[in-house]
């Protein structure tokens, strides 16, 4: 195997060692980088290994991305990037062929790996693995736009099944991960750093103002959301705009792309919405979800297996069919007291997805799973 080289991120001051300093590999394929497009798993992954270096564990992070400046955690670099970069490598790799070869990095002197992708076969390098599932490909099949992506699936389904049943531990970010997969034996809610995604009145835009976080095709449907906005709304408040934090586009009047904002500059645009939409088809949880309500911004999204989770069936939020989409984002672009409303009880909701929460959590686990081997 190749000499992996250690990337090393700026340091900041973390606080004191905890009584029992873990030794911690975490496995992430990606992880987040300005003006590149990430998703929530590579977000959720760099959170959680940040937090835990920033308690005083050592966390060595594998991925094909160096680390994000100001990270507390290294970065191993895994070997087969090259590969993985091209279109038959994804596929062949993500849920399938990444079994295999994620059992080749050393691991340094870790004592537990924390797994967010494949991990089937992590088990037989002798050390605790805590595999966490981010949804369920049965949904992401049920969801699928094409007959070959479907299929591919299916077939990675088969392996999530597997996984769980053999890791011995498993953990889903939602209650509906877990019923998707009956191996799933625990459940820790994603979190979100409430000091950066928290409200700002004075910051609202000044004119009706919709935010997506996706992309513009798949499950997430950005491009029908942009149709229904240009529309159906856009044609009754000229003045409103319509922002997407995804791969890109033409920049039109009341259109405008953001690609792979900042930390700071996505919470700046949570704090500028009116309103937060989603119309994707599935969502394992739904990360922006809780980055709008924790910045008092009221969310607008279709039913899936992650908004009727975090929004409680449409209690935090308005979940509504694709026929009422574009009619609920009016409704609440011209009711302020809808919107003040919904504002609070988000705010309220988002204090039970704390990323101190979720870290306190994960924490406990991986002592508990340590001190066992003891």
């Amino acid at each position: 195997m190749p000499t992996s080289t250690y990337m090393r991120a700026d340091r900041g001051t973390a606080p004191a060692a905890p009584p029992r300093v873990l030794r911690v590999a975490v496995l992430s394929y990606l992880l987040p980088r300005p003006g590149v497009k990430r998703g929530g798993i590579e977000r959720v992954a760099h959170d959680l290994a940040n937090g835990l270096a920033a308690r005083g564990h050592r966390v060595v992070v594998f991925s094909h991305d160096p680390a994000p400046a100001g990270a507390l955690y290294d970065v191993e670099m895994l070997p087969w990037q090259r590969f993985t970069a091209t279109w038959l490598g994804r596929r062949l790799t993500m849920g399938y062929l990444g079994n295999i070869l994620n059992v080749l990095p050393r691991f340094a002197n870790a004592e537990v790996v924390l797994a967010h992708g494949d991990s089937l076969l992590l088990p037989l390098r002798g050390r605790p693995v805590v595999r966490v599932m981010h949804g369920t490909a049965m949904d992401e099949a049920r969801t699928a736009s094409s007959i070959g992506r479907k299929m591919m699936q299916f077939g990675v389904y088969g392996l999530e099944l597997l996984t769980a049943a053999t890791s011995g531990t498993c953990v889903g970010v939602s209650e509906n991960t877990r019923r998707s997969n009956a191996f799933v034996n625990r459940v820790i809610p994603n979190g979100v750093d409430l000091r950066l995604f928290r409200p700002d009145r004075r910051a609202r835009a000044s004119h009706p103002m919709v935010l997506f976080v996706g992309a513009l095709g798949g499950r997430k449907r950005g491009a029908w959301l942009v149709e229904q906005f240009m529309t159906r709304v856009r044609t009754r408040l000229p003045d409103a705009e319509l922002h997407m934090v995804c791969e890109g586009g033409e920049n039109a009047p009341g259109l405008v792309f953001h690609r792979g904002p900042s930390d700071q500059d996505l919470a700046s645009l949570y704090q500028r919405a009116w309103i937060y939409a989603s119309p994707s088809t599935y969502e394992g949880f739904g990360l922006p979800y809780v980055e709008a309500l924790a910045s008092g911004t009221p969310v607008v999204a279709t039913a899936n297996a992650g908004s009727l989770e975090v929004l409680d069936g449409g209690t935090y939020g308005r979940v509504v069919t694709d026929d009422a989409f574009a009619g609920a984002m009016l409704d609440l672009l011209t009711d302020d007291e809808a919107r003040q409303q919904l504002s609070a009880l988000g705010l309220a909701r988002a204090d039970e997805y704390s990323l101190e929460r979720m870290l306190d959590r994960y924490e406990d686990l991986l002592v508990s799973l340590v001190r066992a081997r003891d």
